[in-house]
């Protein structure tokens, strides 16, 4: 396989998992306990989706429309087996699970085109985002002890 072709695929995953890690955190923002973590959650479920527009439009200039995409025609029962070994974990793990996705995708994709700074750019914000969630994550208990509700 050719390395622009390579190049191309490896957008295409990027694009499902942009897509997928977009809906965690719509959903993280759903079981959001405080309107400043329902705003945190949606605004990473934007930047996402702007990452994701950002992919699609790297594919378009390398010719490839919506169309040829493996994307277009995605089989949903495929997401749902590959992803039952996450069903029990909680929607912030989920988000968690889906930028740790992200951010192996971006490096594969900076080994075939170092050069791009807006991919760069883009995996250095999602390495952000993931300290950031599991700092949450680490004081989750501590808020379950102090409201029951949490």
């Amino acid at each position: 396989m050719g390395k622009q072709n390579q190049y191309i695929a490896k957008l295409e995953k990027l694009l499902t998992h942009l897509k997928n890690a977009k809906l965690s955190y719509l959903k993280a923002a759903d079981h959001a306990n405080t309107s400043e973590e329902k705003r945190y959650f949606n605004q990473e479920a934007l930047i996402r989706n702007r990452y994701f527009q950002e992919t699609f439009g790297e594919i378009q200039t390398l010719g490839m429309s919506y169309d040829d995409l493996v994307i277009n025609g995605f089989n949903f029962n495929q997401l749902l087996i590959s992803s039952i070994e996450i069903l029990k974990i909680t929607a912030l793990e989920k988000c968690i699970h889906a930028d740790e996705m992200l951010i192996q995708v971006y490096n594969d994709i900076l080994k075939l085109n170092s050069n791009s700074t807006k991919f760069k750019s883009n995996l250095n914000r999602l390495l952000q985002a993931k300290e950031k969630n599991e700092a949450l994550i680490a004081n989750y208990p501590l808020k379950k002890e102090i409201d029951s509700l949490y």
